[in-house]
């Protein structure tokens, strides 16, 4: 039985690290009920780290029989002979897992007649993209991807003006920079999660599948070549300098203070990503330095040992309308940030994310004057969940949800659906001819 507009729509959540908790928040806030998606209830949670299973049973008010170590567990008490009656109305599944699980969960999901909301990137080829996009398409199911930047207020501002051809005429060429930071680059994709493309994915799948997501959305087209090159060019073990003595971890560096790359200056002088470590409550600097003593978080960059993710890309593509993207993944930067300049046939978009520049070419019949205009974000600096499009993501996809369980085809699919998204994807995974 589909619920009414009154009834929650029940979900489980796969996952609970980080990108899950923000999903969380927004689930939280709207529980008993919001004008838009109506009344949601988390209904299991699937996490094998105890800790993080714990707080997540604890913020959603579930019992401990709610809780589940792996997919199968929760499978073998939600579903045939075993379901239990406290797991019977399940609709929907959120899965936030590392990577190399979205796939198998998320078909079984599908399997099981479940709408699911999945964390970016989609799997970890794009066969795999395929078969889930087929899935979703032959049950009828909606596949939510966690694209932000459909959703962020200064790409979504970005987008229009590009499109304005009053201002831009058609676009010509597009330069695209995105600039991880040595803190993000260091903390994910040399000690973290996404240092190994075996256990997640490339640093251009990993990163970058909603960059090229907004950037197909903005052109409106599709890819006739892509060209590629980067490479793992720092992080290696030949690159330690001599003054580092062969140590292992940070703590043990006799040049730690003079490192830009240290890790106990990143988590415990200035205490930056600590919510993506499973740390007491009241924690002080002894559990900052157990982690950094007993995980890969405490290594030397140059030492971690099985990080083969490259530090920089930069990727050219050719869109069948014309346009040509020239796209460059930086992960040794000091300032994190993206850059984007459009070049139209009347003008140019200058974008960093804070501010928004255009100047037309000048021409007898515009007064010097007119050719400029600027647009600022202030309020977005500080805004939490990617300046509210996490949550935007998820009320999108409930909204989505609610619709097709009232069979409004029309009205059911997300902006960022996985029908909209394999573009993106065959560029990411690089399956365009070049």
């Amino acid at each position: 039985m589909n619920p009414t507009a009154e009834e929650p729509v029940r979900l489980v959540m796969a996952g609970f690290g980080n990108r899950a908790r923000t999903y969380g928040d927004y689930l939280l806030r709207v529980a008993g009920g919001d004008a838009s998606v109506g009344a949601v209830q988390v209904a299991a949670v699937v996490e094998p780290n105890v800790f993080r299973l714990q707080a997540a049973l604890e913020a959603f008010s579930l019992p401990p029989a709610s809780g589940f170590e792996t997919w199968e567990q929760f499978l073998a008490a939600s579903s045939g002979d075993g379901l239990r009656p406290d797991l019977q109305g399940i609709r929907a599944a959120v899965v936030a897992t590392p990577d190399h699980l979205h796939y198998g969960i998320t078909l079984s999901a599908l399997g099981q007649g479940y709408h699911v909301l999945l964390e970016k990137p989609i799997a970890q080829t794009y066969r795999e993209c395929l078969d889930i996009a087929q899935a979703a398409r032959e049950r009828g199911l909606i596949v939510g991807i966690c694209h932000p930047l459909r959703y962020h207020p200064f790409f979504v501002k970005f987008r229009e003006l590009a499109r304005d051809e009053a201002r831009i005429g058609h676009i010509v060429s597009i330069s695209y920079a995105e600039n991880i930071g040595l803190d993000r680059m260091t903390h994910a994709f040399v000690r973290g999660l996404w240092r190994n493309r075996e256990g997640s994915n490339t640093l251009l799948v990993s990163k970058c599948c909603h960059d090229i997501d907004y950037l197909v959305w903005l052109t409106g087209s599709s890819a006739s070549t892509v060209q590629s090159v980067g490479g793992l060019s720092l992080f290696r073990p030949e690159w330690a300098p001599e003054a580092n003595s062969g140590a292992e971890r940070c703590l043990d560096c006799p040049m730690e203070r003079e490192c830009p790359y240290s890790s106990v200056e990143l988590y415990l002088r200035r205490r930056k990503w600590l919510r993506h470590f499973d740390l007491p409550a009241g924690f002080g600097d002894g559990d900052i330095r157990r982690v950094l003593r007993d995980t890969p978080f405490g290594k030397c960059v140059y030492r971690v040992g099985d990080n083969d993710v490259w530090d920089h890309q930069a990727v050219q593509v050719a869109l069948h309308n014309g346009v040509e993207i020239r796209l460059a993944v930086n992960g040794v930067t000091g300032v994190e940030g993206r850059r984007i300049h459009v070049m139209g046939s009347k003008g140019e978009l200058w974008g960093d994310e804070h501010s928004i520049r255009f100047e037309c070419y000048p021409t007898a019949a515009l007064p010097a004057g007119e050719r400029e205009r600027e647009w600022h974000f202030p309020a977005l600096a500080d805004a939490p969940g990617h300046a509210g499009a996490d949550y935007a993501i998820v009320e999108d996809f409930l909204k989505g949800v609610r619709a097709a369980l009232a069979g409004d085809r029309a009205a059911a699919l997300p902006l960022c659906d996985i029908s909209h998204s394999m573009e993106a994807y065959r560029i990411a995974f690089l399956e365009v001819e070049t």
